[in-house]
């Protein structure tokens, strides 16, 4: 697994210099989303659910025939929420949070379907997030979390004329958590963007 990971990253540095070398075309878009995340193992005691955030910010994208590369930046706001059980009372407990991150995505794109007014894309890369904030809340903070994590990004998007959609998931590749010991599991989420093109 780990020999196909390292072979998957040295293809995507090539593409990622061999693209913008070629581009014949740049689009500026801009975007605004909502996402759903959720943390992958639960505790003994409780278990994580699903909770909505939202995320603002765009890509640069650099055509070159029928890839392109897709470099971001992002403000990212995504919610955790966290329900424990107590094993003597039996009473439970809600835990909500949201964590506020800089957000940058680097995207590999095929165009699928390239038209004049209408592109089908399916794009892919990796992510990394620099945690800026968390909401006050009674489970963690800011200090209990890595301060930077990365993720692999999957995604498919529409363009219509100068109007843009792209829907995809984000599948989390390192600890959430700082302390080690604390195996509460890596991030993944599913999100919704839409913006236009310049």
């Amino acid at each position: 697994m780990e020999k196909k990971l390292r072979m998957l990253l040295v293809v995507f540095v090539v593409l990622a210099v061999i693209i913008p070398v070629t581009a014949s075309a740049m689009t500026i878009n801009p975007q605004i989303g909502i996402n759903s995340s959720i943390l992958t193992n639960d505790p003994q005691n409780g278990e994580h659910e699903v909770r909505t955030g939202w995320q603002v910010g765009g890509y640069l994208r650099l055509d070159s025939k029928k890839f392109y590369l897709q470099p971001g930046l992002f403000y990212h706001n995504m919610g955790t929420e966290l329900q424990t059980n107590n094993e003597i009372t039996h009473e439970k407990s809600t835990f909500q949070n949201q964590v506020h991150s800089i957000q940058f995505p680097l995207l590999i794109g095929f165009n699928v379907i390239d038209g004049s007014t209408f592109d089908l894309r399916l794009q892919a890369g990796t992510c990394t997030d620099f945690i800026t904030g968390v909401d006050h809340n009674d489970h963690f903070t800011k200090d209990d979390l890595n301060s930077t994590y990365w993720s692999f990004k999957f995604a498919v998007g529409i363009d219509f004329s100068v109007l843009s959609v792209d829907l995809g998931y984000d599948l989390g590749m390192s600890n959430f958590y700082a302390d080690e010991r604390q195996d509460d599991g890596k991030m993944k989420s599913v999100f919704l963007n839409a913006g236009v093109r310049f």
